[in-house]
């Protein structure tokens, strides 16, 4: 089953914003497309952003991207793992995102907060640091984090329908 759009759309910020990452986009046909900021990739991550952002939003023609590895992260469940780091993307935007992360009162736990807006993707991309936790409860709040952004996501979408 091909992967939508939307989905590569975050995997596309992410890769822009978390230093070196690699993400290996492996294709129906067998061919595996390279995303990194070095020489041997197939494209950087600013290019990737920009194959996204031009795919015709009603197409038939779907991307033919399988699976997908990321090299430098470590998925934990919706969000990816850089040491004490976690990172996730949200179709929010910055200041939707900034509010739902208040709620949700990370910093409370020791937790340093950064969002930043892809303004070429439409997406903000969170990234949550603690040096104090443990990672399983890291992972917890980030996800938790991530879970309330959609959540979000979804109700502004429904309202709007």
């Amino acid at each position: 089953m091909s992967m939508p759009v939307s989905t590569l759309g975050h995997i596309a910020a992410l890769a822009a914003a978390i230093p070196h990452l690699t993400v290996s986009l492996d294709t129906h046909g067998g061919s595996t497309v390279i995303v990194g900021d070095f020489p041997e990739a197939s494209m950087c991550s600013h290019a990737f952003r920009q194959v996204v952002t031009q795919w015709p939003a009603h197409s038939d023609h779907h991307p033919c991207v399988e699976t997908v590895v990321f090299d430098g992260a470590d998925e934990r469940g919706p969000v990816l793992a850089t040491g004490p780091v976690r990172w996730f993307a949200t179709d929010l935007s910055a200041e939707q995102t900034v509010s739902v992360l208040r709620a949700s009162k990370p910093r409370s736990s020791g937790i340093s907060v950064q969002v930043r807006f892809d303004t070429v993707l439409g997406l903000s991309v969170v990234r949550m640091e603690s040096s104090q936790m443990d990672d399983a409860a890291l992972d917890d709040i980030a996800i938790a984090a991530y879970a309330g952004c959609e959540v979000a996501h979804l109700i502004g979408a429904a309202q709007l329908q």
